[in-house]
Formats: C-alpha cells, sequence, structure tokens
C-alpha cells in the first residue's frame, strides 16, 4: 500500500512539474512576442526570399557540383553556407519583430538542408523575432534533392508536406490566428489593424492553388474588411507580370483569380519572389519582388509599418564585413560584394556565348555582346537603374541580332529600370 501511495504522489508531482514547465513556457513564449499585436509600436519586418540552401554535408564542391552551379541562374551556391550564416547574425543584430521567408528555403528540397538551415533560424527565433515561412517549389517533395561528390550526384530524401509542417510549426503556422485546411497557408496578426497573410502556392501542386484555398482567402479578406484591418500578403510565385518573357511557370496559375480576390480588398500590397530579380510592379496592387538571398547583391527587404504609412527599403548583406571581423583568409569571401557579381557576369555570359556564335562575328563584337548582357543582367536582378549610356556599343550591337528572346529581353530590362526599384512606400487610407 505504501508503494502505491509512493507511485500515485512521484506520477503527481510528474505531471504537476510538467504542467508548470508547459504553462511556463507559453507565459514566455507569449511575453517574448506581446509587442507584435500592438496598435502603438512601429512593426518592422524583414522580407527574405530564395535562400536555396543546401547543407555543407551534402556537397564536396567537385567537378560535378562546379559545372551545375557555373552555368545555372547565378545562385552563388560555392558561398551558401557563408551567406545564410551571415543573414542569420545580421537578423539577430537587427532584432526585426518579424522575418519572412517567402519560400524556396533549400536548393532542392533536400531534407538535410532542411533540418540545418531549420536550426541555423532557431537561433534568430529564440533571439525574440518571430519567423514566419511557406514552401516554395524547391522544398517540398523534389525528385532533384540531391548530393554532390566529385564527379557524381546521390538522390537523397526530401520532405512531404507533412513533414514540412511539423519541422516549420513553430515558424507560422502554431501562431496563426486560422489555418487553411487545402494548403500551408495561414493568416497571422501582427498588429490589432494588420493581418499577415501566408499564401502555399507548392505544398500539392507547383504553381497551384485550390479552389478551396481562393475561398478561404475571400472569407479571411471579408474578415478583416469587417475588422477595419489592413492586410500584407505573401506568395511565393507572383500575382503580376514582372517580365513579359517570364510569365509561364513564374506567374501563378490562378493569378487572374487573385488578382479580382484583391481587388478592392484590405490588402495593401503582395510580396513575392521566385523569379530571383529587384522589382516593383503596381497593377490592381502593388507587388514587390525581393531578389534571391543566394544572387548578387543578395539583398533582403525591409518593411516598416506605422499604421499610416508602410515603407519598403533594399538593404544588402554585410558579407565582407562578417568575413573581416571572423578572420577569414579566403579573398573571394574578403571581397564578396565585387567576387559575387564577377560571378554573375560570368554565369550569365556563358548563358550569352550558347546564342551568339556566328561566323560573322568577330571576337571583338562577340566579347561585347557577352559583356553587354551580362552586365545590364546583374544591374536588373539587383535593382540598378541601368547607364544606358556606358553600354550604348553593346546595346547597339545587340539590337542588330536576329536573336528575337535576348533582344526582347533586353528592351524590356532596360525600360523597367529607369524606375526606383529598391524602395517603395504607401499611405495607409
Amino acid at each position: 500500500m505504501r508503494k502505491r501511495i509512493q507511485l500515485v504522489t512521484i506520477l503527481l508531482i510528474g505531471i504537476s512539474l510538467m504542467a508548470f514547465l508547459f504553462l511556463k513556457r507559453e507565459a514566455e513564449r507569449e511575453q517574448l512576442f506581446a509587442t507584435v499585436s500592438s496598435n502603438d509600436k512601429l512593426l518592422s519586418i524583414v522580407l527574405a526570399t530564395d535562400l536555396h540552401y543546401l547543407s555543407s554535408d551534402l556537397t564536396d564542391k567537385g567537378s560535378y557540383f562546379s559545372d551545375m552551379v557555373d552555368y545555372a541562374d547565378g545562385k552563388n551556391m560555392y558561398y551558401i553556407e557563408e551567406i545564410t550564416d551571415s543573414f542569420v547574425d545580421e537578423m539577430i543584430a537587427l532584432k526585426p519583430e518579424i522575418l519572412i521567408l517567402s519560400g524556396d528555403l533549400t536548393f532542392n528540397g533536400e531534407k538535410e538542408s532542411h533540418l540545418d538551415l531549420k536550426r541555423k533560424l532557431d537561433r534568430i527565433q529564440k533571439k525574440g523575432t518571430q519567423i514566419f515561412v511557406i514552401p516554395g517549389n524547391h522544398d517540398i517533395e523534389r525528385s532533384s534533392a540531391a548530393s554532390f561528390f566529385g564527379d557524381d550526384f546521390q538522390l537523397v530524401a526530401t520532405l512531404s508536406k507533412k513533414q514540412f509542417a511539423e519541422l516549420y510549426k513553430e515558424f507560422g503556422l502554431q501562431q496563426s490566428l486560422q489555418k487553411d485546411d487545402n494548403s500551408l497557408s495561414y493568416i497571422y496578426e501582427a498588429r490589432k489593424d494588420t493581418w499577415l497573410l501566408l499564401v502555399d502556392s507548392n505544398s500539392d501542386k507547383e504553381n497551384e492553388l485550390s479552389v478551396g484555398t481562393l475561398h478561404w482567402m475571400e472569407d479571411i479578406l471579408k474578415q478583416a474588411e469587417k475588422k477595419g484591418v489592413k492586410v500584407i500578403s505573401v506568395t511565393h510565385q507572383n500575382i503580376l507580370v514582372h517580365h513579359p518573357n517570364f510569365t509561364r511557370g513564374f506567374q501563378l496559375n490562378q493569378a487572374s483569380q487573385l488578382k479580382d480576390i484583391f481587388k478592392d480588398s484590405p490588402v495593401l500590397l503582395n510580396l513575392s519572389g521566385h523569379i530571383h530579380i529587384q522589382h516593383i510592379e503596381k497593377e490592381v496592387i502593388p507587388e514587390i519582388l525581393t531578389t534571391s538571398l543566394a544572387v548578387s547583391p543578395h539583398q533582403y527587404g525591409v518593411i516598416e509599418y506605422d499604421g499610416k504609412e508602410m515603407s519598403y527599403d533594399v538593404q544588402p548583406l554585410s558579407i565582407d564585413r562578417r568575413a573581416k571581423e571572423n578572420g577569414a583568409k579566403d579573398p573571394k569571401l574578403l571581397n564578396f560584394s565585387q567576387s559575387s557579381r564577377d560571378f554573375m557576369i560570368q554565369v550569365a555570359k556563358h548563358k550569352a556565348e550558347q546564342f551568339i556564335k556566328e561566323d560573322t562575328l568577330s571576337k571583338k563584337d562577340e566579347d561585347l555582346l557577352c559583356d553587354t548582357f551580362a552586365q545590364v543582367n546583374a544591374d536588373y536582378f539587383a535593382g540598378n537603374t541601368i547607364d544606358q549610356e556606358k553600354y550604348a556599343d553593346g546595346i547597339a550591337l545587340w539590337s542588330q541580332q536576329e536573336n528575337k528572346f535576348f533582344n526582347s529581353y533586353l528592351d524590356v530590362v532596360l525600360s523597367a529600370n529607369t524606375q526606383n526599384q529598391h524602395s517603395y512606400s504607401i499611405q495607409v487610407p
């Protein structure tokens, strides 16, 4: 009898202790993020996208990896570990209230990359910044998830929709006001008068919003309107056309329906990525694309909102400075701003070379075409104003070429980048 009483006593003490620890943890979490919903405080948000993190345990940066990266799309995967760690350190120092990662968290959905990235992001959240994520088209059930060693690759485990939701549950889904039953979309109260609508278009089918998700969004926005709440929406793929050459696969398949839903709604603007460029477009609502964090100049967006005005500004990562502070010896890291741009220019030159090999062109003209395209393209991705006088000879030579894709691409690029793509502000009625 005495043993039974002792056992019951131990069990009761254990249950009480567990309950105390749980309540203590919840109270601490609520206290940590209590200021987020305050209406009288300036709301600070950082938006980063398309990190494409690859675990360092999945590559030796051998010949297969280097051939793939050198002829890809300009992501500086050679230094993705340093880029990611610099970003984490910068967010810890900056301490925004909210950090949004709008998809393509990993290179190709590798489970190991997700696990390593989650551990890095935990460092930010533990310092008081609430993180929110949505999956991109490179994050869930990717058949191309692989490791790269020597001159070969090996397929590796990826994440399912359920596993993604479980791994990143503390980055939005647990904190949400409401979740969509059809996807990993959710709504979050950033302030009493402002909600974040994070839209998942990739967990079931790539670039797809189901009818159920569209109806859920309509209902959410009606609720917001009734409450007098403004909404900031976040997608991975784009709602608007940012370059006419890049619509299929880049613009959401249900973009027209989404524009109808957002028209005359409380949505102030949409934050997006996917194309890897820094670009602002205005139609129905403003949409801001932030450059891929993996692509030069490795930028993120800083949003501040006081209930009356919202501002967006671009901030490049200080990778060079971090390298110097940490005593790095790699000259490319110590001058990363320039070396990473040089890398992107070299990748773009490879692309151009594939289209201009003609017997009628001299080597000098080939070099001029390649260099002009690469330099202009790097500025376009960065959202920089392009100095057309500086590249006048190359632009004129491109106009004489018969390659319609390159000519139309450059025409749009040159016209678009006469505008400011680095900052934007909205007066809120």
